[in-house]
């Protein structure tokens, strides 16, 4: 069955741009989206005049011959030198995007999580989210409470093989992500940042001082939370 599918791009919405069963999307829809009047001839001036735009087209037959299609990151390549206002427009808004992000501006999180219609995806976003505020606020504690040096890590290790089962190497390889925390579920989202806020509770309930007392207690503290979370695991399984 042949696929058609909403551009996802503010400026094109109302266009649709089909794509194949891999992902990649019809250049001749794709120009037609930014105005372009004959998208064929359009491509044909690209392949000869931006041979480094269009590296990666393909041809594929959506039922009505062969077109070319590109994957989404070429295709948006060949956007950045098309001139009609509608391609212009398209710039503007990805600028502006690009410094957006750059910024720092958490509505832009918001606008992606309500363009996402997968709820898991949403929750997901939540609990990674809420991960951040309980690191930040941990990491804060260790530096409050004398450490310094390689427990910021040494402490992460214990969380990581806590939660995980594996160091951070390790698991951004088998998960394939490039940030450890992008990579867990949002139950392990949910351990780890249970895990952190108790152990910031137990630096200060304790009063450790330097990094050998930090980590004896994060290490406690772990140990406790894989305990506890295996009995419940146990019990869920019975």
């Amino acid at each position: 069955m042949n696929a058609t599918l909403q551009l996802k791009l503010p400026i094109l919405e109302e266009n649709a741009v089909r794509v194949t069963p891999e992902g990649r999307l019809s250049v001749h829809d794709l120009l037609r989206a930014v105005e372009v009047p004959v998208p064929e001839l359009a491509w044909t001036d690209l392949l000869r005049a931006h041979p480094g735009h269009t590296r990666g087209a393909v041809q594929y037959d959506f039922g009505e011959g062969p077109v070319p299609v590109l994957p989404k990151a070429a295709a948006l390549r060949v956007l950045m030198v098309i001139d009609t206002p509608r391609a212009a427009k398209l710039r503007d808004w990805m600028s502006t995007t690009l410094l957006r992000l750059a910024d720092g501006d958490v509505t832009l999180a918001a606008e992606i999580a309500e363009r996402n219609p997968d709820p898991r995806r949403r929750r997901w976003l939540s609990a990674r989210l809420d991960g951040l505020e309980a690191r930040k606020t941990f990491m804060a504690r260790v530096a409050e409470h004398g450490g310094s040096g390689a427990v910021f890590r040494q402490v992460s290790s214990i969380s990581n093989r806590s939660v995980l089962g594996l160091d951070s190497t390790s698991f951004r390889a088998l998960r394939g992500v490039r940030d450890t925390r992008d990579g867990m579920t949002r139950e392990e989202l949910a351990r780890m940042t249970y895990l952190e806020i108790a152990s910031a509770e137990a630096l200060e309930a304790s009063g450790a001082r330097g990094n050998d007392q930090i980590l004896e207690v994060h290490q406690r503290v772990a140990e406790r939370e894989r305990a506890l979370w295996q009995g419940m695991f146990s019990q869920a399984s019975d």
